[in-house]
């Protein structure tokens, strides 16, 4: 038996993994007694086999040598350097490799429990608590990866296993390895000269930047977390589609949605944690390290502010950000971003930025929320909210906008808006308030067929529903 290394290259460092070369097939059977058949991929056969020195049980992926050259050798290449250097809890352990003239053999720990896709189907779905220490295990083991400029790609339920069976585990808690590296790479960083093109992976999990072929980054493995973590509330992807062309215009059209009736039971903030990590554009989505940080994550299921403000927070937010993107940079200058082609204007309901941010917002949540007067053309753009429809409505039709303050809205404080001096020129509109000059409003007033000619002269006495303090929707 001779020591090589022939799956070495200038990435493999870290934990000296044993590669082993044989004289053929039958010597391994005398290390190692092979034992039931684990599960079959593409690539081979995993066993259950017991070292017969040591009596230790372990796994072994019996994988046939591919041809020289070819995408599998690749691929193999990929999985052995990768896994020779990470040593995490929730990462598969690779202990040796052996080959021979016609097989290769990955020894690697065993887990008894089987594919998570497999508990899945047999429990239908799990519960919120379940779920938070699955996804928080699942995100530990990506962060690992990322900071180690290591991308899976391939993450998905079937990549998942179960170290023990639920009966064997302590407190019944699942305890997961993620396998199977065959399509992960090892980038230089997050640079856009290491941004990725080729399209790989499953389709259910594959994020929408992988499917148009604009370039992506380690952001679409945040997306498969959150694809994991959908089908582990409620037991179906949040998508579905035979191709990728119509599951890439259903996410573009349609965002994530919440119809099943198990969403009834899971809580608000682990749904707002959903919609941030499927963000189709993953300049706002959130990364493994934030996920981490997460109230949820860490057990806090309420949602402190009232939903009405923090859709006012979010729309805000999604509106100075968006306007200053499309004005100033176009998003293939981010080093993980898209072309503003690919993803409209409106494709969620949910603020982009609360993603960046969501880990601070139980500090922030108890202060009141003042929109600054730099919110600009993206109300227009994008339709706004229904409270912006109703305040830009009531302006237009019912009498010229208080001067001084912004209304107040569910127990927030008013925020003064700047003096005229500071506005742009009547001509354009307010800036400040989002609503017309007293011209457009004038026009609209022309417009109503019983309003005399005097309404256009002199301003009208604002309805009740347009005073400052009025009741919160």
């Amino acid at each position: 038996m001779n020591m090589v290394s022939p799956w070495t290259n200038r990435h493999t460092m870290g934990r000296n993994v044993p590669l082993m070369r044989l004289q053929n097939d039958a010597d391994l059977r005398e290390i190692y007694k092979f034992g039931r058949k684990l599960g079959q991929g593409s690539f081979g056969v995993v066993y259950e086999a017991t070292h017969i020195e040591t009596q230790t049980k372990w796994a072994i992926k019996e994988v046939c040598r591919p041809v020289a050259g070819s995408s599998k050798v690749k691929m193999l290449g990929h999985e052995i350097n990768i896994l020779k250097q990470v040593n995490h809890a929730h990462i598969i352990h690779l202990h040796e490799v052996y080959e021979t003239a016609k097989m290769i053999y990955l020894v690697t720990e065993l887990c008894v429990g089987g594919e998570l896709k497999q508990l899945l189907q047999q429990k239908k779905f799990f519960t919120e608590d379940e779920t938070r220490h699955i996804i928080y295990s699942l995100a530990d083991a990506v962060v690992y990866l990322h900071k180690r400029d290591i991308v899976h790609r391939d993450l998905k339920l079937e990549n998942i296993l179960l170290k023990n069976s639920l009966e064997e585990d302590d407190n019944g808690r699942i305890n997961i390895k993620v396998t199977d590296f065959g399509l992960s790479v090892q980038t230089g960083g997050v640079g856009i000269e290491n941004i990725m093109t080729e399209a790989c992976g499953t389709l259910t999990y594959m994020a929408p930047e992988m499917m148009s072929g604009r370039g992506y980054s380690q952001w679409c493995d945040v997306w498969s977390i959150g694809v994991v973590m959908y089908m582990l509330l409620c037991g179906e992807p949040p998508f579905v589609s035979t191709t990728r062309t119509n599951l890439l215009e259903e996410i573009m059209n349609n965002g994530v949605k919440f119809t099943q009736s198990t969403w009834a039971t899971v809580s608000d903030a682990a749904k707002i944690l959903l919609t941030c990590l499927l963000k189709v554009d993953p300049a706002y989505r959130m990364s493994a390290n934030q996920l981490l940080e997460n109230p949820w994550i860490k057990g806090d299921n309420t949602v402190s502010v009232p939903s009405n403000v923090l859709e006012m927070m979010h729309n805000h937010h999604e509106q100075e950000e968006r306007t200053k993107t499309l004005e100033d940079v176009s998003l293939t200058s981010s080093d993980d971003t898209l072309d503003p082609l690919l993803v409209p204007g409106a494709a969620s309901t949910e603020t982009d930025s609360n993603c960046r941010i969501h880990a601070k917002l139980s500090h922030e949540r108890d202060s009141s929320f003042c929109p600054p007067a730099t919110s600009t053309k993206r109300t227009k753009e994008s339709g706004g909210t229904l409270l912006q429809d109703k305040r830009k409505s009531s302006s237009e039709t019912l009498g010229p906008p208080q001067p001084t303050t912004t209304q107040s809205h569910a127990g927030v404080k008013p925020c003064t808006q700047p003096s005229a001096k500071q506005r742009r020129p009547r001509d354009k509109k307010d800036v400040g308030t989002g609503q017309k000059p007293a011209s457009d409003i004038s026009k609209a007033v022309d417009q109503r067929p019983s309003t005399s000619s005097k309404s256009r002269t002199g301003p009208s006495k604002p309805p009740a529903s347009s005073k400052t303090n009025a009741p919160s929707e």
